[in-house]
């Protein structure tokens, strides 16, 4: 492989002397390898490491060749053998000189491996066998040294172990905050700024947390909690818009909101939300009133301590309400607004049944967390118990007749009766 000098710019952190530069997509290919033998001797510890290299870089790979403004931080890269040579520039400005910058020159004979950033450098592998073209395009590099014995595994793995523990995934705040790919958050973003019922501190920004505090009588839910709500509907949304005959699964939701769609699709959904959030006000009690409302108490009437309030103002139970109102459309074919107005319907006050012991502690008058699947599965059975699948039947009676620490069977007199109440 032929030699090369690299532009850099020289850095000392604690006692590791590393180099700032960037490499081509093609120098990627190149000159990084996998991980073998550089962290561990063992050949069942290296086989760990192959194996945490899963295929997950083939959605880098996609992000490259879809997302014409892709962009990725910095790979730090090990480098060990060869003769790495460092020619230093001085650089005089502005009657400052300076000594860091200059010319990193590999021979090609030296070994490189990523350190931090192993999807990454397979993604870009892939991606230029897909798209020559994109050989040129350069990625940040930080190059640190590495020796292959027992001292420099130590420390290597040290390293390496650090990059990974600490790297902290983005939170869901920031993604609703930033992210100008995800649909979700694209559109959330647009009606905190435009639908009533989002406006005017009526969703807490709180952008921590998915509970209101119980000082907050304000809100109508939190920001993360309404975003998730948004999700569970972009899911069903793209079902019925792709006509498909099962839901997409989470994982392609996912894999959906990574890349930025056509103006035209993120207007289509801002338009199917607003229909759909301007029908839930139209259909569900205290909505109206709500919205309308200029008090800074304008929520205490519906979440508070002395009754609990209305199911889809507590932010743990709203998205399954929408899941109950969505699924019944998607296995009935029925209109939206007519699932909205048999469920709208049912009994939405959590201390009386069945949300005791479900959602409301009673006697404490505080909420219980630990059963969300259970709401869901509860609407849907007080709506009409003929959609509920077997599973979903036998997990309904298996985990309510957990919540009153009773028998499956009488359990199952305690279901019927919810069902005539209707």
């Amino acid at each position: 492989m032929n030699a090369i000098n690299i532009p850099a710019i020289r850095g000392v952190l604690g006692d590791i002397v590393y180099y700032t530069a960037s490499f081509t997509f093609k120098q990627i290919a190149e000159r990084v390898k996998k991980v073998d033998g550089e962290l561990h001797t063992s050949t069942s510890l290296k086989d760990q490491l192959q194996r945490s290299l899963t295929k997950n870089y083939e959605s880098i790979t996609n992000y490259i060749i879809s997302q014409k403004e892709h962009f990725f931080n910095a790979l730090v890269l090990a480098v060990y053998d060869g003769e790495p040579v460092w020619n230093e520039i001085e650089v005089g400005f502005k009657g400052e000189d300076y000594y860091n910058m200059g010319f990193l020159m590999l021979n090609g004979e030296e070994k490189i491996f990523p350190v931090d950033g192993q999807h990454r450098v397979e993604g870009i592998k892939d991606a230029i066998k897909e798209n020559p073209k994109l050989e040129d395009e350069t990625i940040s590099v930080i190059l640190i040294g590495h020796q292959n014995n027992k001292e420099g595994m130590e420390r290597t793995r040290r390293i390496f172990s650090t990059l990974n523990r600490y790297a902290k995934p983005v939170s869901t705040g920031d993604i609703i905050a930033l992210d100008e790919d995800d649909t979700v958050a694209i559109v959330t973003r647009n009606m905190l700024e435009s639908f009533p019922l989002f406006m005017n501190d009526n969703i807490s920004d709180d952008k921590k947390t998915k509970a209101i505090a119980e000082k907050d009588v304000k809100s109508f839910t939190s920001l993360i909690k309404l975003y998730e709500t948004n999700k569970v509907i972009y899911k069903y949304y793209t079902s019925f818009r792709d006509k498909t005959k099962r839901l997409h699964t989470t994982k392609e939701i996912d894999d959906f909101l990574k890349f930025r769609p056509e103006q035209e699709k993120i207007d289509d959904f801002e338009k199917y939300l607003t229909d759909f959030w301007l029908t839930f006000i139209d259909k569900f009690e205290g909505m109206k009133e709500f919205v309308a409302s200029s008090e800074i108490d304008a929520a205490a009437k519906y979440r508070n301590r002395e009754n609990g309030g209305l199911l889809y103002f507590r932010p743990i139970a709203l998205p399954e309400l929408i899941v109950s109102i969505l699924e019944t459309c998607f296995r009935t074919k029925i209109p939206l607004s007519d699932s909205m107005s048999a469920y709208s319907k049912l009994e939405m006050c959590i201390s009386k049944e069945p949300w005791i012991k479900v959602l409301w502690d009673s006697e404490r008058h505080t909420m219980i967390m630990a059963n969300k699947t259970l709401v869901h599965l509860l609407l849907m059975l007080m709506y009409d118990k003929n959609i509920l699948k077997k599973p979903e039947m036998e997990s309904l009676k298996r985990r309510y007749a957990k919540v009153f620490n009773v028998e499956i069977n009488e359990i199952e007199v305690k279901l019927n009766e919810l069902c005539e109440k209707k």
